[in-house]
């Protein structure tokens, strides 16, 4: 099986616009805040357990993708103030994950209606000329609120992406953040599909979501096409 990564770095999550207002609540009205504590992905004879960890206060203190854990640090005031530790930094989808995985994230060329980055262009350096080869990710969005988000708040992400503006002069500006301003969707995704430079189909990921009554996934099942070579896992997902 394809090594699924359910932790990944902050280059790889954003929010869609650049306003104080990431357009969470515009997109899902007043849902349930739910956090995430547990997820076990199985498929392909392989199982992977990613887990967050929570103090009294509610602010995750720990991420583990199963083999090496980051670990989150607050200032006197609440607000993130260092990432430290092994692997990568946070909970993402399956979607986002798989698709990311291998390519280099190039460009946002637009967003659907409720600010979800729909059509993104994705970077490949091709082993044998050196040349940068461009893919194009077309993702679609269902109606639920985007799983990872509450979690991603109680690790003080979507304050410090909220708050960081394009101006290298801030020390939170780096260009992983300004790119992450750009790539959080605020609904879940659910299907993605990559071509190349010649407009053909690569790699499509289908993912299948069971909710429960509160709008968030209980389990998912994903399979992943690449180039006609098919796999197939499960995800559950325990919250707090």
């Amino acid at each position: 099986m394809r090594k699924i990564l359910l932790f990944i770095s902050l280059g790889l999550f954003a929010i869609s616009c650049s306003s104080d207002d990431d357009g969470f609540a515009d997109a899902n009205g007043n849902v349930a805040k739910k956090y995430i504590t547990k997820m076990t992905s199985s498929g392909e004879g392989q199982t992977n357990i990613s887990t967050v960890v929570y103090n009294t206060e509610g602010k995750v203190i720990s991420a583990s993708d199963g083999e090496k854990t980051k670990h989150f640090s607050y200032d006197n005031n609440g607000n993130l103030s260092k990432i430290s530790g092994g692997g990568s930094s946070l909970l993402m989808s399956e979607v986002f994950n798989t698709i990311y995985e291998g390519y280099n994230i190039g460009d946002v060329l637009q967003y659907d209606s409720k600010g979800n980055p729909s059509i993104i262009e994705l970077y490949e350096d091709d082993y044998w000329s050196g040349e940068r080869i461009v893919h194009t990710a077309t993702i679609s969005y269902d109606d639920k609120p985007f799983a990872f988000y509450y979690t991603l708040d109680a690790a003080g992400i979507i304050e410090v992406l909220n708050n960081t503006r394009l101006n290298f002069s801030d020390i939170m500006a780096t260009p992983e953040i300004i790119m992450a301003k750009l790539l959080l969707p605020v609904n879940n995704p659910y299907k993605a599909i990559v071509k190349d430079e010649n407009n053909q189909e690569i790699l499509s990921v289908d993912v299948s979501y069971n909710y429960g009554e509160d709008k968030y996934p209980n389990s998912a099942t994903v399979i992943v096409n690449e180039e006609g070579y098919v796999e197939s896992y499960s995800t559950t997902y325990e919250y707090k």
